[in-house]
């Protein structure tokens, strides 16, 4: 029986290794041997500082509205693993399996272990694209989301804030789609990468004591729309600030607390704002916005072929890669060093 040894957040900032012993293979499954994993820095950092917002409340899916929690929910996030995205080579096929074989090298939304057991139809081929890219899918399916949520065009201003790995993909997206584009980041590293992507105009936020008011000044009336990657409250602010009368805010980022750094009362009302969430995600059954909903499925094809056809460049996007033996180290540099990193990797 195959062991395997996988990260593990015990607590909030609280880690360890766990190991065991995986299940024999049913029909369906195929066993993969992990090559290189990623994590979803946003989202799991929430879970790292304990600061998720659904443990104290909960989406009810029937009704699609937020709870309060009657019960203590944080055992669903803890323990639990860390990591979201896995490149490996199919090891063993279960007998039912013929859409793989061993040897080959797949692709899914799997944790950070060196071993894992799934479902056939939950791995994918690679097909052509490099692990690397393979594993920019997920961050690049909330960069499309917020790209055609706010149904950005030829020609319009766009301000992205927040370059992370999804808004420094935004940024990409939003030039394939013909728009000029002012990015806005405190860290040199993204700012150069923002550069190296095509952004028209880059902005160090820290040299502005007010980003939205520079921006409508620069722009003769703000722009067009802005795809807010960040998910903090303030950068949402400038982001209403920085756009144009009737203009549109994408919210990509994912927020949680109060809103204490937010006036409804100011431009959102005065200048007829359209404020967009953008969450094309599997897990909570959205689709991004249009005549025809495209769902996270149909984004990952499109986003394959962007991949495939050189429309998008992730060079200099992950890193640093650490070894699997210092994951631990890895998750605690996306917490206290995100100067430093962009999007993290484990090499096996």
């Amino acid at each position: 029986m195959q062991k395997r040894k996988a990260l593990i957040l015990k607590s909030p900032r609280e880690m360890c290794f766990q190991e065991e012993t995986l299940e024999a293979l049913e029909p369906n499954q195929v066993l993969v041997r992990s090559v290189l994993s990623a994590f979803k820095h946003g989202t799991e950092m929430e879970g790292y500082h304990g600061s998720s917002p659904f443990l104290k409340r909960s989406l009810d899916h029937k009704l699609r509205i937020f709870l309060d929690n009657t019960e203590d929910v944080s055992s669903i996030l803890y323990p639990g693993t860390l990591g979201n995205m896995t490149v490996g080579t199919v090891e063993k096929v279960g007998s039912e399996v013929d859409s793989l074989a061993v040897g080959d090298t797949v692709f899914g939304w799997l944790p950070v272990a060196d071993w894992h057991v799934s479902s056939a139809d939950k791995v994918y081929p690679l097909d052509g694209l490099t692990p690397e890219q393979a594993l920019c899918i997920d961050p690049a399916n909330f960069a499309i989301g917020g790209v055609l949520d706010g149904d950005i065009r030829f020609r319009e201003k766009v301000l992205v804030t927040g370059l992370g790995a999804i808004g420094l993909l935004a940024v990409q997206y939003c030039k394939l789609h013909g728009a000029t584009v002012y990015a806005s980041s405190s860290f040199p590293q993204r700012r150069e990468l923002a550069s190296k992507y095509g952004a028209d105009v880059v902005l160090n936020r820290k040299d502005y004591k007010d980003l939205g008011l520079a921006v409508k000044e620069m722009t003769n009336g703000g722009v067009d729309a802005v795809i807010e990657c960040s998910g903090y409250y303030i950068q949402l602010k400038h982001a209403m600030r920085a756009v144009r009368q009737c203009g549109r805010v994408v919210c990509v980022g994912f927020y949680s607390g109060g809103a204490t750094d937010l006036n409804l009362g100011e431009e959102f009302f005065h200048n007829r704002l359209t404020l967009l969430a953008s969450l094309p995600d599997a897990y909570w059954n959205n689709p991004v916005r249009g005549e025809t909903p495209l769902y996270p499925r149909e984004l990952h094809k499109l986003i394959i072929e962007d991949f495939k056809a050189g429309r998008l460049n992730i060079e200099g996007l992950l890193g640093p890669a650490y070894p699997f033996d210092q994951a631990k180290e890895a998750v605690e540099a996306i917490s206290e060093n995100p100067v430093d990193v962009i999007k993290v990797t484990i090499k096996y």
